[in-house]
């Protein structure tokens, strides 16, 4: 298992999704998504944005973890960068659409999710990839 995760991370595969979770959640972001179906679930748009956020700053976290393993300071640089990117959507919904609105509290869900993907990956990165980052050298 160790072989196949190492193997990944020296890879292009996790950037690729990084890139990739990005793009898709700008452009849901800015679409219009009133004719997806409803779960019966109260604030189920703040859970969606939880989930995108922790997903996206987890992704990128792994896709430059070569330069992150063990540097918090790093890691809460990119942690702050997704913040300021959901921030950045959040603005050009207003501006760009008329079927989406700047809300508050979809950056509060956004910098939750990401707090809660930082907090996650620091707390599993040390146990997971540490043995595998420093045998790559």
């Amino acid at each position: 298992m160790q072989k196949l995760i190492k193997l990944i991370l020296n890879s292009n595969v996790p950037l690729f999704f990084a890139i990739f979770c990005t793009l898709f959640v700008g452009y849901l972001s800015l679409a219009d998504v009133s004719n997806i179906p409803k779960l019966e679930v109260e604030n189920e748009d703040k859970l969606y944005h939880i989930t995108a956020y922790f997903t996206l700053n987890t992704l990128w976290l792994v896709a430059l973890i070569r330069y992150s393993l063990l540097k918090l300071k790093f890691n809460i640089i990119i942690s702050l960068g997704i913040v300021i990117l959901g921030i950045i959507i959040e603005v050009l919904q207003d501006r760009l659409t008329s079927y989406r609105t700047f809300d508050l509290y979809d950056i509060l869900a956004n910098s939750l999710g990401v707090a809660l993907g930082l907090v996650c990956f620091e707390y599993y990165s040390k146990i997971i990839f540490k043995n595998i980052i420093s045998n790559r050298k």
